[in-house]
């Protein structure tokens, strides 16, 4: 009796939850179905037919299974349909034409898309229909005119389409002739030549009235009309020589020489007179037209024989030539006219200069004056050290100090040098204008430590040259380290 009672239990059981099952299957398929009617309305019979077909399908098949009580296939039919459904809804009216502003212009094609308009406008709105789109219009509600952006024109009494405002004639409309239009006022002679346009057949190219207003044709604009014009395609010389025929005289006086190399084109003479005529009054073989001294006799001394004048003294030393035993160098009566010999030009005479080879100062016998971290040459004071800065900086370091005073101490006591170049370098590194810059101002830093240590400024310059003059390659550390530097050229005179 018990094992009957638990049979029935368990089978009501079982009966209980097919009816559970079955219901939840039905009120599925109920949705889909209702799902599939909307996105058919949206269009997805138009857009996505296949999908929608076989979404019906599988409904239909999964409804047919349920009512023979074949609950777990009905499931399997309605998870196909929910994936062609899930399409269908994705894609049910992606085919069809949208018109956001309702104004009968697809939206693809609405340069308005949410604001409505006529077709002929591409959809866009012309509220106060003067033919001026709303988004082109000043005024989009009060009728006006393209020429004031679709405003009203103000008062216009000439009716020249210009506001008396802004109107310069408001009583003489504008002729529109393309000239000065914007001022309002009629220009009845616009190229101002005198005649009036209406008779002007050149109205904007000025012209004498013999040519009806027009130009003179002057091919090679030498002032010469070509209607009368020899050489109406080569400009006239101007040489107050037959300038009427309007033709370039290369050759006044037909001697064979060009004008431009004639001293008297005007005058026949011969290529070794320039030109001119010979004349040469006091016969030392240089023509008058060039002898600047044409009744003295040149001495012929190989010193400016050229300019027909005597050179008594051709050095200016104060001795007669014919007593200087060096003419064109000058010299001291006790040395007979000849210059003192100074080959390194540290202002002591080789004969006195224990180092005649070598700049040095007086104190030093004319010999370079010996320095610990410094070599003077004639060309350039070289370090032996490299001048050190503030990293990024132009502040001195102060171990470069002693270096840099004794670069101040040669420049002072070395009579040749006159002036030196601070030159500033830097490696390629960073910004090219800002190592120039930098280089610029460490080279004004060491020219200021210079000064401060009593050095004429007039004699240094300084210069930053940046990354622009390397010494070295720029690829490794030694080579940006070596570039990094200051230099002092010596400048001769």
């Amino acid at each position: 009796m018990r094992y009957t009672l638990l049979l029935i239990a368990a089978f009501g059981a079982l009966l209980l939850l097919s009816c559970v099952t079955g219901d939840k299957i039905q009120n599925e398929i109920k949705v889909e179905e209702s799902r599939l009617s909307v996105d058919e309305k949206r269009g997805a019979r138009m857009c996505v037919p296949y999908d929608l077909a076989m979404a019906r399908v599988e409904v239909a098949a999964a409804q047919a299974e349920l009512d023979a009580g074949n609950y777990h296939i009905a499931e399997e039919h309605l998870l196909r349909e929910k994936k062609y459904a899930e399409i269908a809804t994705k894609k049910a009216d992606s085919c069809i034409p949208h018109d956001k502003d309702a104004d009968g212009v697809a939206d693809a094609v609405d340069r308005c898309p949410l604001q409505p308009g006529p077709v002929k406008y591409d959809g866009c709105p012309d509220t106060d229909g003067d033919a001026i789109l709303d988004k082109d219009d000043k005024c989009p509600t009060v009728p006006g005119i393209r020429e004031l952006g679709g405003c009203p024109p103000a008062a216009d009494g000439d009716k020249d389409l210009i506001p008396d405002n802004k109107d310069r004639c408001p009583f003489d409309p504008e002729d529109r002739d393309n000239f000065q239009d914007e001022d309002g006022c009629p220009d009845t002679d616009n190229d101002k030549d005198g005649i009036l346009d209406e008779l002007d057949k050149c109205p904007d190219n000025a012209g004498p009235a013999s040519n009806q207003g027009c130009p003179v044709n002057d091919k090679d604009n030498d002032g010469i009309p070509d209607e009368i014009d020899k050489c109406p395609t080569e400009p006239e010389d101007k040489d107050n020589f037959e300038d009427q025929d309007g033709c370039p005289e290369t050759d006044n006086d037909k001697d064979g020489i060009l004008d431009e190399n004639d001293k008297c084109p005007d005058d026949k003479g011969v290529i070794k007179n320039f030109g001119c005529p010979v004349l040469d009054t006091d016969k030392d073989g240089v023509p008058d037209v060039v002898d600047n001294c044409v009744n003295d006799a040149e001495d012929k001394d190989n010193f400016e024989d050229a300019d027909g004048c005597p050179e008594a003294d051709n050095d200016k030393d104060g001795l007669p030539d014919a007593e200087d035993k060096c003419p064109n160098e000058a010299g001291k009566p006790e040395t007979h006219g000849c210059p003192s010999v100074d080959a390194d030009g540290d202002g002591l005479a080789d004969k006195d200069d224990k180092c005649p080879n070598e700049p040095g100062p007086i104190e030093e016998q004319g010999c370079p004056k010996k320095y610990k971290l410094i070599v003077v040459t004639a060309q350039k004071i070289e370090l032996k050290q490299t001048v050190f800065f503030t990293t990024g900086k132009a502040v001195i370091d102060k171990k470069s100090y002693a270096m840099l005073k004794e670069v101040a101490d040669a420049i002072k006591s070395v009579p040749s040098i006159k002036k030196v170049m601070i030159e500033g370098h830097t490696d390629n590194v960073g910004n090219r204008s800002l190592n120039v810059k930098l280089s610029q101002s460490r080279a004004d830093s060491v020219r200021e430590f210079l000064i401060d240590e009593g050095v004429d400024g007039a004699k240094l310059e300084a210069v930053g040259f940046g990354p622009d003059k390397p010494i070295a390659p720029n690829r490794t550390e030694k080579g940006r380290a070596q570039n990094r530097r200051v230099e002092f050229k010596i400048i001769q005179d």
